[in-house]
Order: C-alpha cells, then sequence, then structure tokens
C-alpha cells in the first residue's frame, strides 16, 4: 500500500468500524473508549492493517513511496514510524466517528469518510503511472530495469495483501456487528 494513502485508508476503516458498531456505541453515551468494537478495531489495525501496510514498506518501499525517495537513505526509525502511524490510523478514525455514529447519523459519517476518500483517489490517480511499475528508485529514475507490475513478486505481494485485507475487513466488520447485536440484546 502507497504510503501516502495508508493512513488515509487506515482512517476510512476505522470510521466503517464505528458505524458498524454504531448500536454498542449508543449504549454507552459517556465515551466510546471503553467499547469491545474499539479493542477489536485496535487489534485488526495492530495485527492485519500495520502488517499489510509495513510488508511494502520493507520489500518494496521505493515503490511504497512512489518513486518520489530513495528508501535505502531512509533511517528504520522512518519506516517504524510510519507503520506506526498506519495503526493509529484505524482506532483515530474510529474514535472521531464515534459521536456521529452514537447518534446513528450517516450523513455526517460519510462526510467524515468523504475527505480522507477523495484525497486517497486524487493520490492514486496522480501516482497511477509510477505505481503501475516495480522497479527500484535508481532503476525507476535511470529508466532500467523497470517492469510492468503483473507477474512480479510486487504484483504477487498486491493481490495477496489486498485479498488479506479485504476479507479481514469483512469478517471484523461482522464480528463488530455481532458484538454490537449481543450489548443491544444485554441494555433491554
Amino acid at each position: 500500500m502507497p504510503v501516502f494513502v495508508a493512513p488515509l485508508v487506515g482512517f476510512i476503516l476505522g470510521i466503517a468500524f464505528a458505524w458498524a458498531a454504531a448500536d454498542e456505541i449508543a449504549g454507552d453515551p459517556t465515551s466510546a473508549l471503553g467499547t469491545r468494537s474499539l479493542v477489536v478495531g485496535t487489534l485488526f489495525s495492530v495485527f492485519v492493517f500495520a502488517p499489510v501496510a509495513g510488508y511494502f514498506l520493507a520489500f518494496h518501499g521505493d515503490w511504497a513511496f512512489a518513486y518520489v525517495v530513495n528508501t535505502s537513505r531512509l533511517p528504520s526509525a522512518v519506516m517504524l514510524t510510519l507503520v506506526m502511524v498506519d495503526a493509529v490510523s484505524v482506532p483515530a478514525g474510529y474514535l472521531v466517528a464515534a459521536t456521529q455514529a452514537r447518534r446513528r447519523r450517516l450523513p455526517q459519517i460519510l462526510s467524515l469518510a468523504a475527505i480522507p476518500t477523495v484525497l486517497s483517489a486524487i493520490v492514486l490517480l496522480l501516482l497511477a503511472r509510477r505505481l503501475g511499475v516495480s522497479a527500484t528508485y535508481a532503476q525507476f529514475h535511470g529508466d532500467f530495469g523497470t517492469q510492468n507490475v503483473q507477474g512480479t513478486a510486487l504484483g504477487y505481494g498486491l493481490v495477496w495483501m489486498n485479498g488479506v485485507l479485504a476479507v479481514a475487513v469483512a469478517l471484523t466488520i461482522r464480528g463488530i456487528r455481532r458484538l454490537a447485536a449481543a450489548s443491544r440484546r444485554l441494555r433491554y
């Protein structure tokens, strides 16, 4: 996942998780911090989302930066910080959207998600040509040894990691909805 859009995608996922947990969040009028759904979303972030984003930073770093930065010259602390930002983005999105989810205000939830969605789309459109190439920083800028992403290790990684992410998102939303339904039954 490109480093420029990963935190935005995580934030959007956090908003989606908050919407799925609306019933549970509504059950605690004081704070969304104590909800089990936040715990599930945070676990998703730490064990699925951050590793998916981190995979591309670790193994295809130049691609993840869209060949704007030579990652061989970056300290490893920068990469670690970026993975940590990705991990925090999901719970941050959840907490930002929790008040609107508690009130079940779908238009406000959608408007919260609209800005990062549009920004992600714009960045991906602007970088589409660069992201369609598998190379190192030197190869990309020297115009040698570049390959189309299809059939490369990067291409297979994109298919696999995005597939894992999609299945994990679906399972997490399903789990959060079940938690929210169980908390609703306990209240009544």
